[in-house]
């Protein structure tokens, strides 16, 4: 294992606090993420790319249920999730699964061989995503297209309202306060505008792009072009 995958593993441990009960979650909170309103807008904005056979990949693929649930809309497809935390590969038992850090991901992929890419709520979570854009822009093929649903900056009156937080009570612990805060700067790292911004620096062209969720998160399609 290398030095930076297991500082990336001890980076996600701590973020997600216990791994088991944050597995649990995803699989708990998925139906809310990928609603019949996600798929209506993935019909529109990504099947269009999608060949015959497509090969989809899902970074940052958690638990695996994005992976289970395009494998049954699309049979003739092939569905790879990537991912690093050992609970997470773990609970994504049964799937096609890469094992790579996404900070510096070298997929066992050919140049333009993949249809289209979806990351969901992982980019908050990284340094930087720069060689994650760029790697997702290799093995695209021209016209394919990455799909990216995060948290985005918004500020900390709404973040702390949205989660209900009473940071101001005095009978908040010391720990609770200072994981809402370090969650707060996890959440906040990129605006709406450098996710953009970013993906049209690596080559890309953004399709779509809305704000969800009371503006806390952002919903973009970008092809390669």
């Amino acid at each position: 294992m290398s030095e930076k995958l297991q500082q990336t593993r001890e980076m996600l441990s701590s973020h997600h606090r216990d791994g088991e009960w944050f597995a649990q979650l995803m699989k708990d909170t998925y139906a809310g993420r990928f609603d019949e309103a996600f798929w209506r807008q993935w019909q529109q904005w990504m099947a269009p790319a999608m060949g015959e056979s497509p090969l989809i990949l899902d970074l940052g693929t958690g638990p695996g249920l994005f992976l289970k649930d395009i494998a049954q809309r699309y049979p003739t497809s092939r569905a790879v999730g990537v991912e690093c935390a050992e609970y997470m590969l773990a609970a994504a038992e049964g799937c096609e699964l890469v094992e790579a850090d996404l900070h510096d991901p070298h997929l066992p992929f050919a140049e333009g061989e993949v249809d289209v890419v979806m990351a969901s709520v992982v980019l908050h979570e990284m340094h930087q995503p720069i060689r994650t854009l760029q790697e997702v822009y290799r093995c695209l093929k021209p016209g394919g297209r990455i799909c990216i649903f995060d948290w985005v900056r918004v500020p900390l009156q709404q973040y702390l309202e949205s989660e209900e937080q009473a940071v101001f009570d005095p009978s908040m612990s010391l720990e609770a306060l200072e994981d809402t805060f370090i969650h707060f700067i996890e959440h906040n790292r990129f605006s709406a505008d450098d996710i953009s911004f970013m993906l049209q620096q690596c080559g890309f062209k953004v399709l779509h792009q809305e704000m969800l969720r009371n503006g806390q998160f952002t919903r973009l399609v970008a092809e390669k072009v």
